[in-house]
């Protein structure tokens, strides 16, 4: 069997498994996150200019476009949902796949579902499904993509995509074969992007292509049978030599545990609304801020040491924009240090973004390469103007790992605050409850 083929089979075959209840748990969960940082970006300038390309020339149809009264075909909802989902960086990633895995396959999941009338655990198990597909592809590929500079939350998102909407509308072998080699022919998204709005686009367009891919299988088009393993194939041109990917992962049976169900490369959720590689820092400074009481003008320097892998990604000293300071380890830290938090407004306001004790304070931060093996970790070093050294280092963030959760109540409340900014409270709360009984459509 090719590549593909076999993809194809075991995706169908791990689709009929009986799942144990924490799996439908964790997808729900992370269902309702992710509608939550999608309504929240869909009020985003960048979510406005796409609607503003988008709708003279979409066609109507039944899927929502979140955040406002429209729906339109499934292909435009993937799109601009899609984007909205990515465009604050406030949600989920994993760390099989090297990204971020939710927004990577609900929107297309969620289209689908409005366009076809489909709600509660068939929404569920195509979103389990994506996730297993999207991470075995992950384990496969992704740590040298994400090396040379590919974004495997497009690269590798777009076959969960594939793989979720193949399940949801149960087709067969051979036309979900077609569609995943589809797929590669559509598989893109470079790093740097990162900081503007074209990271979450592609988020977009990822979702989008992957219905596109499945609804030509479904119609009859065709793609090539080696399309992955093919000597200009997607592993060769994305990956480079033969030892940099491993294609068991996908081509061998999916036995053994759910990737959605490792507690500690799961699902890796969010507190603060920027780049997952500042959380193990922001947790490290806020922890010693509350327990030494620090406030801004005591604080002579602030080093942060992370792994290599993730030094490029928040390396920018002098943000120019709200949307670059996401990436902003300067920005972010002493933004927390001010204010004893990172919110939603500190990425979007121009008077918190050039608040001058931030600004006057952002010199003072350097981040740095630590020799520790822990890429989910961070160093964190306060130097006071009194002269006191408090160190903290954060083995993970909070929400990182299954062991180690953000507050349920958080969760919640993290929620409703996104909600807040498309919907009123009543509308917030409803939402909430009906996506609690999995009312998904």
């Amino acid at each position: 069997m090719t590549v593909s083929q076999s993809f194809a089979r075991n995706l169908l075959d791990f689709s009929r498994r009986d799942l144990p209840e924490e799996a439908f748990d964790r997808a729900r969960n992370a269902i309702i996150d992710t509608i939550g940082v999608t309504l929240a970006g869909s009020r985003h300038q960048g979510s406005e200019i796409l609607r503003s390309v988008v709708l003279p020339t979409a066609a109507t149809g039944k899927s929502r476009i979140f955040g406002t009264d429209l729906t339109l075909n499934s292909l435009d909802a993937a799109l601009l949902n899609g984007t909205a989902a990515h465009m604050l960086d406030y949600d989920d990633s994993n760390s099989h796949m090297h990204g971020h895995v939710s927004v990577a396959i609900l929107p297309a999941i969620l289209a689908l579902a409005d366009e076809h009338g489909i709600s509660g655990p068939a929404v569920l198990n195509a979103y389990i499904a994506g996730f297993e597909a999207a991470a075995r592809m992950g384990n496969a590929v992704s740590r040298r993509q994400y090396t040379l500079g590919w974004h495997p939350t497009t690269t590798v998102g777009i076959f969960g995509a594939v793989a979720a909407a193949a399940v949801l509308l149960e087709l067969t072998q051979e036309q979900t074969a077609t569609a995943l080699g589809i797929a590669t022919s559509f598989a893109s998204g470079i790093k740097s992007n990162f900081g503007s709005m074209t990271k979450p686009l592609i988020v977009g367009h990822a979702n989008r292509n992957a219905l596109t891919a499945t609804a030509l299988a479904r119609a009859g088009f065709s793609s090539g049978p080696t399309t992955f393993e093919h000597h200009q194939g997607f592993f060769a041109v994305f990956n480079g030599a033969p030892e940099s990917y491993d294609a068991s992962f996908i081509v061998e049976p999916w036995s053994g545990p759910l990737r959605i169900l490792d507690r500690h490369k799961g699902i890796k959720q969010k507190r603060f609304p920027c780049c997952y590689a500042l959380a193990p820092p922001l947790d490290g400074v806020l922890a010693l801020r509350e327990e030494y009481r620090l406030l801004p003008e005591q604080i002579a320097s602030v080093e942060i040491g992370v792994h290599p892998i993730r030094f490029p990604h928040i390396n920018v000293q002098s943000p120019d924009t709200p949307l670059a300071a996401k990436f902003s380890t300067s920005y972010t830290i002493a933004r927390a240090l001010v204010t004893g938090t990172v919110t939603m407004e500190d990425f979007e306001d121009e008077a918190h973004f050039n608040d001058p004790a931030t600004r006057s304070l952002m010199p003072r931060v350097s981040l740095h390469r630590y020799e520790n093996d822990n890429p989910s970790g961070a160093s964190v070093i306060i130097k006071t103007t009194g002269g006191q050294q408090l160190e903290r280092f954060v083995e993970a963030a909070l929400g990182s790992t299954y062991d180690h959760p953000i507050p349920e109540q958080a969760i919640r409340r993290k929620f409703l605050d996104c909600a807040a900014l498309a919907l009123n409270s009543n509308e917030a709360e409803n939402l909430l409850k009906r996506l609690e009984t999995d009312e998904f459509a």
